[in-house]
């Protein structure tokens, strides 16, 4: 995302946060001022507390018109917190002063509000304010300077000190919970940002391979259609020494001209010889393969796109497989080809969406298969699959499976594909690794297997 967009989505969100603060205060100040007219008889307190709830109410055109500006917002969030308060002591006079002291509780609604909206210093702050302005109010009445709307109540002193001590404790735990949930949202914030580059580099990786398969078939297409040639053109090489034995001595302008056609043929021998050399694939090292750890690999690889889809990727991979011989790196492109081919089958397809990846040991081959729970595959498209070029989407280039089939065969293996009871099956048997094959190896009949949900449906 670039800057201007952040900023823009940073501004709207501080925008939803006012108007939702404003609701919440016009909220409170009607239910204040309901309360008021039902429950209070005195005509002072009443006119005094309808006052002060009026104002609070309509002073939210004025902060919204402050917010507009775009000047001081932390400024400006600390003195709309301070003037609840503010209100709130006011109330609370107009409610009878230190006589109302058992309504100290209505306090706790702005630290509260404050910690989750704001910060845990907004919190404090309320906090803070809130106990000192009660407690300068009924230092006030008390030394006479203010004349309390009622007669306190007995122990009044004591239902205030408990009831601050308890807005005290909401305010601090308010003000640590809004910390770390804060904290948390970060880390979360921090964690997304890794998926999405996780993400980005994968789709990178899979370009890259997408493009190396291209250019690896397109490798295997020139490579064949060369030998061919070089074989058509050994045929002309040979008859014309044969024309050339047979007709005898010829015309010098005939013999020139058949001089020119031996010198093309020449270059265009040695343009493919060259192209051969090119094309020629060098021996690749092969090495311990484990099974396991590239199907869990794959998953993790794949993850974040099946959950944005929506797709469950489950292994039924049972420990112990011995390995197989080959590129673990080869073998991963060849998984990876066959569950994005399984995604994309699924992506639009309702109900139940799941891949399943297993392993099994079979007949001294190790077997993976890839099932979906997809429509499977047509009838007229099953023979065709594994062809260069060969594809059944707008978009694809008909190379994925063909690439995979050559690198399986390469390690020895075979590929098939076939429908199941739910949907395609694909299935890589590969040979195990004689020579490094653990004791003990796990078969399909002395090992539960383990089914290992990775990706739950979003």
């Amino acid at each position: 995302m670039d800057l201007p967009a952040e900023k823009a989505e940073a501004t709207e969100r501080r925008r939803r946060r006012l108007r939702e603060e404003l609701l919440v205060r016009l909220v409170v100040s009607l239910l204040i001022l309901l309360f008021t007219g039902l429950f209070t008889d005195a005509e002072e307190p009443r006119r005094l507390v309808t006052l002060t709830a009026a104002v609070a109410a309509l002073l939210n055109g004025p902060y919204y018109l402050a917010f507009r500006t775009g000047r001081g917002l932390r400024l400006q969030a600390y003195v709309r917190t301070c003037a609840d308060v503010l209100f709130i002591t006011a109330g609370l006079y107009a409610a009878g002063g230190l006589g109302a002291a058992q309504y100290l509780a209505v306090y706790t609604l702005v630290p509260v509000y404050s910690g989750l909206v704001f910060s845990g210093r907004a919190c404090l702050l309320a906090t803070g304010l809130a106990m000192t302005s009660f407690l300068a109010l009924a230092g006030l009445q008390h030394a006479g300077a203010l004349e309390p709307p009622r007669t306190p109540l007995p122990h009044a002193w004591v239902v205030t000190g408990f009831n601050l001590l308890v807005l005290a404790i909401v305010g601090v735990l308010a003000a640590i919970l809004a910390d770390a949930y804060r904290a948390s949202r970060r880390r979360l914030a921090g964690l997304y940002e890794e998926v999405q580059r996780a993400h980005d580099e994968s789709v990178r990786l899979n370009t890259h391979i997408q493009r190396t398969s291209r250019l690896y078939v397109l490798g295997e297409v020139v490579a064949g259609v060369t030998h061919e040639m070089r074989n058509v053109l050994q045929g002309a090489f040979g008859f014309l020494d044969l024309a050339r034995h047979r007709l005898g001595p010829l015309p010098a302008d005939v013999s020139g001209h058949l001089d020119r056609v031996q010198e093309c043929c020449e270059s265009a021998m040695r343009i493919i010889r060259n192209t051969l050399d090119v094309a020629r694939k060098p021996a690749r090292e092969h090495e311990p393969v484990a099974v396991g750890e590239v199907a869990r690999r794959v998953a993790q690889l794949k993850g974040f796109d099946l959950r944005r889809d929506g797709i469950m990727l489950a292994l039924d991979v049972p420990a112990g497989l011995p390995p197989v011989r080959g590129s673990a790196f080869q073998l991963q492109q060849v998984l990876i080809n066959l569950v994005a081919n399984a995604q994309d089958e699924l992506r639009s397809r309702r109900g139940d969406r799941e891949i399943v990846v297993a392993a099994m040991v079979r007949d001294g081959t190790v077997v993976l298969e890839v099932r979906d729970s997809g429509p499977g595959i047509a009838a007229a498209v099953l023979p065709r699959l594994f062809e260069p070029f060969y594809t059944t989407k707008a978009s694809g280039t008909g190379l994925g499976l063909a690439l995979s089939a050559g690198i399986v065969q390469e390690m020895g293996g075979r590929i098939i594909a076939r429908n199941g009871e739910r949907g395609a099956v694909f299935q890589v048997a590969l040979p195990v690794d004689q020579e490094a094959r653990p004791p003990g190896p796990a078969t399909a009949s002395n090992v539960d297997p383990v089914r290992e949900s990775l990706v739950q449906a979003g």
